[in-house]
């Protein structure tokens, strides 16, 4: 019957912890939306981990003067449209890292992209990349800093 419990307790105990993680997952996407309108989307960056600051930085930079390596601005969505509707939708795990979706819309016109979430300083979760589009068809904002930079 000891045994039951501890089992009981130890199950109870890590669907407590994947809530947890899920929910701080479905708040860092809630973030990443509602900073959408501040200073045109780079507020963003404070989301970010280091070594997708440091690729984002160095493709802004290299841009040189006015114009920046991504032209109009961070390809924060695979959307060309200002979407007016962005949301936090399903979270998953896959190889280490928590995945969460961003649903976008605008009009008629609706999309999904994924943030790839890791654990930063202090294991707070952080933004590593973001996925455009379908799975396994579509860039990321790190490759789209990287070819930037090797063009």
């Amino acid at each position: 019957m000891k045994r039951l419990a501890t089992a009981f307790l130890i199950g109870f105990a890590a669907i407590g912890t994947a809530n947890a993680a899920e929910d701080e997952a479905v708040a860092l996407a809630q973030a990443f939306c509602g900073l959408a309108a501040l200073d045109q989307g780079m507020g963003r960056m404070y989301l970010l981990s280091s070594g997708l600051t440091e690729k984002v930085t160095a493709a802004l930079v290299a841009g040189g003067q006015g114009e920046t390596a991504f032209r109009a601005g961070v390809p924060w969505a695979s959307g060309d449209a200002a979407a007016n509707i962005c949301t936090a939708g399903a979270v998953a795990t896959e190889g280490g890292v928590t995945l969460v979706d961003v649903i976008y819309g605008q009009g008629d016109a609706g999309w999904t992209d994924q943030l790839v979430l890791v654990a930063g300083e202090g294991g707070a979760l952080v933004v590593d990349d973001i996925r455009y589009g379908k799975p396994g068809e579509a860039a990321t904002l790190g490759e789209a800093a990287s070819a930037l930079l090797t063009d």
